[in-house]
């Protein structure tokens, strides 16, 4: 278009009687959990880029959700958090969110105001920059990090994640991953998890009971970036039964900032008899800690 405003297109009566056909509702609920879990997972990894604020998960999705309103309602795609300009933003120097917001800023101003200037960009040289932003993603560090730790299911997963982006499509990579990880940890759902915290002789307590899986994330962060600034704390998992290696990343990468501030953190491991990686796991943590 010729102008941001022709491109805007009002919803019609006709538009809200289409919300109530099956295809439409199917379609919007597979962008909605599809989107979701890509900014989570976007959002958890730029969080362990860098050692500033700890996302708010709730409040990124419910932004998220207010923006997808605004955006269907004036006619335009839906917007979802990206790993790609967020760990630009981290390489080029970037230490608060305000980075983001400039980037749509940025974005827009461009597009109201000097549209034929981008157009004269070539779009081999956009996708250049696509490439080269994600080969940077893609550790291989990482890769052997969790086939070390967390065994073969962890780094299956990447790797059919990774293919199925490169081969397929961004949506179908993601819906895929998010399956398998379901997958991963369903023997274990029926087991109810518990995270609690209390002082103990002037010490925080963080237990960890059942089993601690994706799902329970954000609380554990929550819990464990609600804790006292200064105050030692000791991380008790003697009724642990299983810790899935994205909370346990979430545990390791709070142990690293923890730990590099000054704050003295125990470690209890769970009982023998659990899972055969809590231990190893367990040990891991206490060399963090030390």
């Amino acid at each position: 278009p010729t102008s941001l405003l022709e491109s805007i297109s009002l919803p019609t009566a006709e538009s809200f009687a289409n919300l109530v056909q099956p295809g439409v509702i199917l379609a919007t609920l597979m962008i909605a959990v599809i989107a979701s879990a890509e900014t989570l997972l976007s959002a958890a990894a730029v969080d362990r880029m860098h050692d500033g604020g700890r996302t708010r998960f709730n409040k990124e999705l419910f932004a998220q959700g207010v923006g997808n309103g605004l955006c269907g309602l004036l006619g335009a795609l839906p917007i979802t958090g990206v790993i790609v300009r967020s760990s630009a933003n981290i390489q080029a120097g970037a230490r608060t969110r305000i980075s983001a917001v400039l980037h749509g800023l940025w974005i827009l101003g461009l597009v109201a105001l000097l549209p034929d200037l981008l157009e004269m960009i070539p779009l081999t040289a956009l996708a250049a920059v696509l490439i080269v932003t994600g080969w940077r993603l893609i550790s291989l560090h990482h890769v052997r990090h969790l086939f070390e730790h967390h065994g073969l299911m962890p780094v299956g997963i990447w790797a059919v994640t990774v293919a199925m982006v490169v081969l397929q499509d961004l949506l179908v990579g993601v819906a895929l991953g998010l399956a398998l990880s379901i997958l991963e940890v369903l023997p274990y759902l029926r087991r109810k998890q518990a995270i609690r915290h209390s002082e103990v002789n002037g010490e925080i307590h963080v237990r960890l009971r059942g089993a601690v899986t994706c799902k329970d994330v954000p609380a554990l962060l929550n819990t464990l970036e609600g804790l006292p600034e200064g105050r030692k704390v000791s991380i008790i998992g003697s009724h642990l039964h299983y810790l899935d290696h994205t909370s346990a990343e979430t545990i390791s990468e709070w142990l690293r900032r923890e730990t590099k501030s000054g704050r003295t953190v125990e470690i209890h491991p769970p009982r023998a008899a659990r899972h055969p990686r809590l231990k190893p796991l367990f040990e891991r943590f206490s060399a963090e800690a030390a």
